[in-house]
């Protein structure tokens, strides 16, 4: 069953000079639920748009965006969303930030701080849970921010915007590895965007890749690797070889579009 949905999707922005920026047209895309799909294209081509839409942030101006089969109008609390940027509140400490969504739901200051310090330890934050963002590295801030999604129960649906790019390899992997665990232990439906093309077929059971913009699916990769998976351990083996050889043989196609 598709739990996601874009059909003949069109979205449109107006700059600040006042001309027209088409970020996605013809955008058809269906994701089944429990899937990891990975969106990978050319910078600027609307794969977070097409996240924000999903969300229900970003109304299209033409075609039909539904969740579970339901039109989406407005933003949904069926998904979690951990964007680019952490977006702790410096101010709070790494507990109460973890805590935030239950606070704002009216949870009682000891059961979300309870709930959100069994979480912490879940995650690899024990220890750390009066300590100020400004305190942890990147990587433990990252996963402060996918425990402030998770605190408020699995979602449905977890949409990840390039969430460790400016991380350093061994970070990534270790988190990249979470992720996966993180799918395998609650069964959720997972869209992940990502310019790293190595992680998204480390990642995901299919890759789509979007054109230049305007951005619309113009190729999707099955990824037959099995699972359970370690990143490491997949990207030593053949076949992960010639899938990335394969994506990115299209994906070098789409880049020379929009070459000067």
């Amino acid at each position: 069953m598709a739990i996601l949905e874009l059909e003949d999707v069109r979205v449109t922005f107006r700059l600040a000079t006042g001309e027209q920026l088409t970020a996605l047209d013809g955008m058809d895309l269906s994701v089944e639920e429990g899937e990891l799909v990975a969106l990978v294209g050319p910078s600027g081509c609307g794969k977070t748009t097409v996240l924000n839409v999903l969300a229900g942030e970003v109304r299209p101006e033409r075609g039909a965006v539904r969740c579970a089969g339901v039109p989406v109008d407005g933003v949904t609390g069926r998904a979690g969303y951990v964007s680019q940027a952490d977006a702790l509140l410096p101010w709070r400490t790494v507990l109460d930030n973890v805590a935030l969504g239950l606070e704002l739901r009216g949870v009682p200051r000891r059961t979300r701080r309870d709930r959100a310090r069994a979480l912490m330890e879940s995650i690899g934050l024990a220890g750390f849970e009066e300590s100020f963002p400004g305190e942890l590295s990147g990587g433990m801030r990252k996963r402060a921010a996918i425990a402030r999604v998770l605190a408020l129960g699995p979602p449905e649906v977890l949409m990840l915007d390039e969430p460790f790019s400016p991380l350093d390899a061994l970070t990534r992997q270790r988190l990249q590895d979470d992720i996966l665990d993180l799918w395998d232990r609650t069964g959720c439906t997972i869209v992940y965007v990502t310019h790293d093309l190595p992680e998204a077929i480390a990642l995901a059971d299919r890759v789509l890749l979007l054109s230049a913009r305007p951005g619309r699916v113009v190729r999707e990769y099955r990824i037959d690797l099995p699972r359970p998976r370690r990143v490491m351990d997949v990207k030593l083996t053949p076949r992960f070889a010639e899938l990335e050889r394969a994506i990115w043989t299209d994906l070098r196609a789409e880049l020379g579009e929009v070459a000067p």
